[in-house]
């Protein structure tokens, strides 16, 4: 069976197992490029978001991901994707303490 690059669905698993293995910086690339093939894909862009805020401490990059968690269907997904940015220990205390209450929500 051969896989279609152009599928964002894959480029989004593909990162998903790279921040299970803790390169969330292949992570978030693997979001981008899938973002050329999916751009308005909710979970990609969260997925995006969320792994870029766990390889760079950015504040922006979790605010991202606090504007786009509670459109993830997936709660379970979205949980998971909170906890990965929130685990970067420099960032503002209050953007953290925002997305958790999504995770809780």
């Amino acid at each position: 069976m051969l896989l279609d690059p152009a599928n964002w669905s894959l480029h989004l698993d593909l990162a998903d197992v790279r921040a299970e293995q803790g390169d969330f910086a292949a992570a978030a690339s693997l979001a981008e490029q899938g973002l050329e093939h999916g751009p308005h894909e909710v979970s990609l862009r969260a997925a995006g978001a969320a792994y870029r805020t766990r390889a760079s401490g950015c504040p922006d990059d979790l605010r991202a991901l606090i504007a786009l968690a509670p459109e993830v269907a997936n709660t379970t997904y979205r949980n998971l994707l909170i906890d990965y940015a929130c685990a970067r220990p420099e960032l503002p205390q209050r953007l953290v303490a925002q997305a958790r209450r999504i995770r809780t929500d």
